[in-house]
């Protein structure tokens, strides 16, 4: 008896592993993007004095405006589009820290 299964293997990309990666890079990517803002909130509500100078949050706008430019085109890039969604967003991760981080240290000497 020869009976046709019709199951789809089982994808590997959506692994605990790639999940894992992708909350701790793109996670990563956020405390090094909101987190000299949130510091200085935190600072200034504790001092009850304003302390929220507009340097920090232009470079924080710049931040998010150069991610999301750099890697939504990754993102739908056929090559890139064919992985996981978890895949995707682990592979993708490091670029957005990377980008995060050159703008902050680029931008170190404004502040």
């Amino acid at each position: 008896m020869n009976v046709t299964r019709n199951v789809k293997p089982r994808n590997l990309a959506d692994s605990q592993a790639c999940c894992s990666l992708a909350v701790l890079f793109w996670t990563c990517a956020a405390l090094i993007t909101f987190g000299p803002v949130l510091l200085l909130a935190v600072l200034s509500v504790a001092w009850a004095h304003p302390l929220m100078p507009a340097a920090l949050m232009r470079v924080t706008l710049i931040q998010v405006a150069l991610t999301a430019a750099a890697i939504t085109p990754l993102y739908f890039a056929s090559g890139v589009n064919r992985l996981a969604h978890s895949a995707r967003l682990a592979l993708l991760g490091p670029a957005a820290i990377a980008i995060a981080l050159t703008v902050l240290l680029c931008a170190a000497p404004d502040l």
